[in-house]
């Protein structure tokens, strides 16, 4: 019963990504392959979690293509978000989107070097983190503080809602670094 129950929460936890990412994907506009990566990523993830926890009420064994959406989520979402912020400079973008193909290739091909995705992982936060501070975009603090406690803190945990949930929070606060801008006032006149 405690397994069943356990699969339910993660459906859900995995329906309430899609529903964040969804608004991601569905607010999207332009011509950048780069800016739906992160969103799409985290929704099709959603829709294979729910469908892979479901798979015994549905009759299907979909664990291979959910273990590729995980890695997926683990070592693509950040770096395509960090080289649609950074799209004005292409050596700078196209370096994002490396520092997420290199692991996850690596991961796929059977050789997961988890060290070297890691540190791609931080890599990223950290450029996330410069990228705030130069633009001075509070969501991307919140979208950075989002992603250590998706990657870093949540395998610690080993619960299968809790990696949903906490990419549903970057989700929602990485949506919010493209909405939302507060400006600095201006300094009284003189």
């Amino acid at each position: 019963m405690g397994s069943d129950e356990n699969n339910i929460n993660a459906s859900i936890a995995h329906i309430v990504l899609c529903c964040v990412a969804g608004r991601g994907v569905s607010k999207l506009h332009g011509k950048s392959f780069t800016h739906p990566g992160m969103h799409a990523n985290f929704f099709i993830h959603g829709v294979l979690g729910f469908l892979h926890f479901q798979s015994k009420i549905l009759d299907n064994d979909l664990n291979a293509a959910y273990q590729i959406s995980l890695k997926a989520t683990r070592y693509l979402a950040l770096p395509c978000l960090n080289a649609d912020l950074r799209r004005s400079d292409k050596t700078l973008s196209t370096l994002h989107l490396l520092s997420g193909v290199i692991p996850f290739a690596l991961s796929l091909a059977g050789e997961d070097n988890i060290p070297l995705g890691n540190l791609m992982i931080a890599c990223n936060i950290i450029s996330l983190c410069h990228y705030s501070f130069e633009t001075n975009r509070e969501w991307g603090w919140y979208t950075a503080a989002a992603s250590v406690v998706a990657y870093f803190l949540s395998p610690q945990i080993d619960k299968k809602i809790f990696y949903p949930l906490t990419l549903a929070l970057m989700e929602y606060c990485a949506y919010r670094i493209f909405c939302i801008h507060y400006q600095p006032p201006p300094p009284p006149g003189r």
